[in-house]
């Protein structure tokens, strides 16, 4: 789910978010439970844009105002009906602000995309497709166009604002059951009716195209729950007959503006970083520098994902210097080029 300021992604017992504060990527993940769902509602709410909580308040006064103010003997009008509250629900769809529309699109487009989800990726991934097929839209089309369907034969019986009123409330209703349903062979034109649309919304109302911002945090986001709950889904898919091709890494991340001489804390942070790649690579904390062992796709997001440590603690400058041994002759490693050095020592003594 996204909202104005980044994108929610929820599993079957987390929910991870990454978003936007002051200018850098800010994530966390949390076991599905009040306390979670109530810190993601806040930060919804509070991000939304003044116009948005001004019109929703608007909207609102108008449903229960007049009918307080009636039941008190002022105004004649009875105010908007309790039916529009679902045409609310339904209907900001229609009106995200544009940073919203753009987190959207970030997020159908970690969705498209059919690679590993990880920051390295990033370009491919922004030029995924930006349409869902089982976007929250889907649900939207399927309550409006059950609204004006139902109004329409309730209206051979009823008063229009009989009929309207039914349609409004038997449609809410129907629409879960019946978008459950919409893969069912005998739906099939439904449901080519609905994704029509709904891309058409997707691609002309409801997203916008991402700035490289909101995708890295639509990645960051997706990455936080899968590391929790579908970690495999991390991992490069190397064909069985292909030789892994490992590669090491020689890197210093220097972070510039600390308040002390001492940057052993940052260290600390972008080890922990390690830790949870360390089922894919090997590391070594050596006292200038740290060495990385593994493939090397996986070492470039090891890369992007160490070197944003020292921003995420509040620093604005970093240095990163980064040595690459990528031999193609031999496998090699860490341990045999140690090896190696060893053995030519003791042949000379």
């Amino acid at each position: 789910m996204s909202y104005q300021n980044g994108i929610f992604f929820m599993g079957k017992t987390h929910i991870s978010c990454a978003y936007n504060e002051q200018g850098k990527i800010v994530e966390w993940v949390k076991p599905i439970d009040s306390k979670s769902l109530l810190q993601a509602s806040k930060q919804v709410i509070v991000a939304m844009p003044l116009w948005f909580k001004l019109l929703s308040m608007i909207f609102f006064l108008a449903i229960f105002l007049p009918k307080v103010l009636v039941t008190f003997g002022g105004l004649g009008w009875n105010g908007l009906p309790y039916y529009s509250i679902f045409y609310y629900i339904f209907g900001t769809h229609f009106i995200f602000p544009k940073e919203l529309r753009k987190y959207h699109g970030a997020e159908h487009k970690v969705f498209s995309f059919s690679g590993v989800k990880a920051m390295y990726r990033a370009h491919e991934i922004k030029q995924a497709k930006i349409t869902n097929r089982y976007c929250s839209t889907n649900i939207v089309v399927v309550y409006f166009s059950l609204v004006i369907t139902l109004t329409l034969l309730a209206s051979l019986y009823l008063s229009f604002y009989d009929a309207i009123a039914l349609a409004s409330y038997g449609a809410l209703l129907i629409t879960p059951l019946l978008n459950k349903k919409l893969n069912h062979k005998w739906l099939r034109f439904i449901r080519g009716y609905v994704l029509n649309v709904s891309y058409y919304l997707q691609e002309k109302v409801t997203t916008t195209e991402p700035d490289d911002f909101h995708i890295r945090t639509a990645i960051r986001s997706y990455r936080r729950l899968a590391l929790k709950e579908f970690p495999s889904e991390l991992r490069e898919r190397i064909q069985p007959k292909e030789e892994k091709r490992m590669a090491i890494v020689d890197i210093t991340i220097i972070p510039i503006g600390t308040d002390g001489p001492s940057v052993s804390q940052h260290v600390v942070e972008i080890h922990k970083v390690l830790e949870r790649y360390q089922d894919q690579i090997n590391y070594q904390l050596t006292p200038m520098s740290t060495i990385i062992e593994g493939e090397l796709p996986i070492l470039f997001e090891v890369i992007q994902a160490i070197h944003e440590v020292p921003f995420s603690k509040g620093i604005q400058r970093v240095a990163t210097n980064i040595r690459i041994d990528d031999r193609r002759d031999k496998i090699q490693t860490m341990a045999t080029k140690i090896q190696s050095v060893e053995e030519k020592l003791h042949k000379e003594e």
